[in-house]
């Protein structure tokens, strides 16, 4: 059989990934036809654009320097944010995080997004995650587990006398699934300093995920919303306690 390593990686890239040389927010061609988001939508697409290019001018420097402590050695390919506006793609909200073949982290919103999002606390929020996701590595850390993951269970499956690509395929599965939600709330965690840093407040921010679709397949491999909020509040606590205090508190993964 081919070897689950090969057999997994593209969908596991895609799954994971699945949130300009100047960093700057880049327009893609617009619609020919609007679309119209079921979730419905607090502003223009012209305001929400507005929002993101107010709050990426903040977020991004944060996120930069917070990217170069962690990525000492490789910080040109790890840190150089590329940040996309795909108005065109889908009516319902969504904020990715990819890279290109090269490693370059790439974060995409679609137009539901932007018109989706309140208020800037918000979009802080939101691309603050996305952006702490890159930060931690989440894609290549998520391919090195649920890879071993399936090997291991195609080794065990073989032995038993199974049918080892069905066993790879399933403990790969598994395995994504809980490493998305374990990787979900670093994010949340690491993206509220990131915020916070940027001087946004994630108080009322972290309630959109009350507004998120709970049915949806991509949201099913997410923790549950209250154990998320409670873990953003927590840090927030964190952060303003170590700010009386003049310290700092660090990102960890």
């Amino acid at each position: 059989m081919p070897h689950p390593r090969l057999l997994l990686l593209p969908v596991v890239i895609g799954i994971i990934a699945a949130c300009t040389p100047n960093d700057v927010p880049v327009e893609e061609p617009k619609p020919t036809t609007p679309q119209v988001s079921q979730f419905g939508q607090a502003r223009t697409l012209a305001e929400g654009k507005a929002s993101f290019a107010r709050v990426s001018k903040r977020v991004l420097p944060e996120a930069r320097k917070a990217c170069r402590r962690v990525h000492k050695a490789n910080a040109l390919s790890k840190c150089t944010f590329r940040l996309l506006v795909r108005a065109e793609q889908g009516n319902t909200p969504d904020a990715r995080f990819t890279s290109n073949p090269s490693g370059r982290p790439i974060i995409i919103f679609n137009g539901a997004m932007l018109r989706f999002l309140r208020d800037d606390d918000e979009m802080a929020m939101v691309l603050a995650h996305e952006m702490a996701h890159q930060i931690a590595d989440h894609i290549q850390r998520g391919q090195r587990e649920v890879m071993r993951s399936a090997v291991s269970g195609a080794a065990a499956a073989k032995k038993a006398g199974r049918d080892p690509r069905q066993a790879a395929v399933k403990a790969a599965e598994t395995a994504l699934i809980s490493y998305s939600r374990q990787f979900e709330l670093e994010a949340d965690k690491a993206g509220t300093i990131l915020m916070m840093r940027a001087g946004y407040t994630p108080d009322k921010a972290i309630n959109l995920l009350d507004r998120l679709p709970s049915g949806n397949s991509r949201f099913r491999r997410h923790p549950p919303h209250p154990k998320r909020k409670e873990a953003v509040r927590a840090v927030a606590k964190q952060f303003r306690s170590a700010q009386t205090q003049g310290k700092a508190l660090v990102l960890a993964f």
